[in-house]
């Protein structure tokens, strides 16, 4: 992975768009666009610790608001899976975090970036 050291932040395309995620394109943060977040799971996690990350995480669509069904509620439980098997392999818990917007607002959206901007402060600490 290039930029080794830094944080994965893969996000469902019809959730976000480059722009509005703009907040947490900075240094060391690697931002990628996914047909949808339920085509996250554990491999793509995997591999980006494999590749140095210090952290990853998914930002998905409001719940039941999912384009591919309930794409983003699958991610949910491969996310939380994900989480516990690093966590037994002796990477910090919570390294891996996934975000569903409340609903399809800007408001929303504004909210869920800050709590991965947070989440990425929390992480670079």
């Amino acid at each position: 992975m290039s930029g080794s050291n830094g944080i994965r932040v893969y996000y469902c395309r019809n959730a976000a768009t480059p722009t509005a995620l703009s907040e947490l394109d900075r240094p060391g943060v690697i931002l990628e666009a996914v047909p949808c977040s339920g085509r996250i799971d554990p491999r793509y996690v995997l591999k980006a610790f494999e590749g140095g990350a210090k952290a990853v995480c998914v930002l998905g669509c409001p719940s039941g608001e999912c384009k591919s069904f309930e794409g983003n509620l699958r991610a949910v439980a491969r996310i939380q899976g994900a989480d516990e098997l690093l966590s037994e392999a002796g990477v910090k818990p919570g390294s891996v975090r996934i975000f569903l917007l409340s609903d399809s607002t800007e408001a929303a959206l504004d909210s869920v970036v800050k709590s991965i901007s947070k989440f990425l402060d929390e992480v670079n600490a």
